[in-house]
């Protein structure tokens, strides 16, 4: 996952964010049509339940996400990045939980839930409440991204990292993020691993185990199912 041009992903227009506050957006703009209301609480949230989906579905998604980013990541650019399982930046990277700065709450768009989760509680803290700009060699330092690279090589870096998931087991692989996403909110050390006691169990019966056994012992590569 990556931007277009020179930002990852600016974040919210702002005229959008300003017609909406006075009104103007369901009005004005056929794409907002559909809402069927003229009350601007309801369509915000309208609107804000819809944009918040594509973090949650990302995450649900059977194959893990790899966000290269380069340039600005603002807002809800910035959650969008979080809603990856890697992150790796270019070195014009620049991260920002911008949402305090235009009058509404820095928590948005799942930034509270995955940031502390991610760079630890006061790092976190500091990003959501002052809306500072985080650059990659911050980004880098507080361990929001796994590495900095040049801009140019970005998508290289982050493809040879998809390269090396994809000759894996494509059920090992769809069970352990799985387990992952599940485990980081796991009550107890014994939930976690009976989680990964049922995921081992059910891998080790596939037929992927069975090609994994068979190629180690004769020196080659596995081929698995590629479903």
């Amino acid at each position: 996952m990556t931007g277009e041009g020179r930002a990852f992903s600016a974040g919210l227009d702002l005229k959008d964010m300003s017609s909406l506050a006075s009104n103007e957006l369901y009005k004005k703009d056929p794409r907002f049509r559909y809402l069927k209301t003229e009350d601007p609480i309801k369509v915000s949230l309208i609107l804000q339940r819809r944009i918040t989906q594509i973090m949650i579905k990302l995450r649900k998604i059977p194959q893990p996400v790899i966000a290269a980013v380069k340039g600005p990541a603002y807002g809800g650019g910035l959650a969008l990045s979080l809603a990856a399982d890697i992150r790796i930046a270019g070195e014009s990277s620049i991260f920002c939980n911008d949402f305090i700065k235009i009058g509404v709450s820095g928590a948005d768009c799942g930034s509270t839930y995955w940031l502390p989760r991610v760079i630890g509680f006061s790092d976190a803290a500091e990003i959501i409440y002052t809306g500072k700009n985080v650059d990659a060699k911050e980004a880098e330092r507080i361990r929001l991204v796994s590495r900095v690279v040049p801009d140019n090589t970005i998508l290289d870096e982050a493809l040879k990292i998809a390269n090396n998931m994809l000759a894996k087991s494509v059920l090992g692989l769809r069970l352990t993020k799985e387990a992952l996403n599940i485990n980081i909110d796991a009550p107890s050390l014994e939930s976690a691993i009976e989680l990964e006691n049922r995921t081992q169990n059910v891998c080790s019966q596939s037929k992927d185990t069975m090609e994994a056994s068979r190629a180690f012992f004769e020196k080659r590569e596995p081929k698995f199912d590629r479903w």
